[in-house]
C-alpha cells in the first residue's frame, strides 16, 4: 500500500482525538449558558461517538475492495486504497470537530 504511513497516522490521530474528547467532555453536560452553542457541541459529540460503528463497516468494505477484489482487478485495488485513505482522513476530521469547536467558543 502506497499511503500506509498516512493511513496509520490518521487512524492513530482519530483514536487519540476520541479519547481526549471523551475525557474533556465527559465531566459536564453544559459548557456555557447558551443553548445553541451547547446543542451544537452535543450534536458534534454524538456524531463523534456514533460514527465509529458505521465507519468500521465502511472500512471493512474498503479492505475487501483492496485485498480481495483488488487481487483480480487493479481498478478495484486502486478504489479500495482510495477508500481506505479517505476514510482515515475523514475520521480524523470527524473526531477533531468537537475539540476544535470547543476551542473556538472558549473566550
Amino acid at each position: 500500500m502506497v499511503y500506509k504511513k498516512i493511513t496509520l497516522v490518521a487512524i492513530m490521530l482519530a483514536i487519540i482525538a476520541a479519547v481526549v474528547s471523551s475525557f474533556t467532555f465527559g465531566a459536564t453536560d453544559t459548557l456555557t449558558n447558551d443553548k445553541i452553542i451547547d446543542s451544537t457541541l452535543q450534536i458534534l459529540i454524538l456524531l463523534q461517538k456514533y460514527s465509529w460503528p458505521i465507519i468500521t463497516f465502511v472500512f471493512i468494505y474498503a479492505l475487501y475492495q483492496y485485498y480481495v477484489a483488488g487481487s483480480e482487478v487493479i481498478e478495484q485495488k486502486i478504489l479500495g486504497q482510495r477508500l481506505i485513505v479517505g476514510i482515515a482522513i475523514f475520521m480524523v476530521i470527524l473526531q477533531c470537530m468537537p475539540l476544535v469547536y470547543a476551542f473556538l467558543i472558549v473566550n
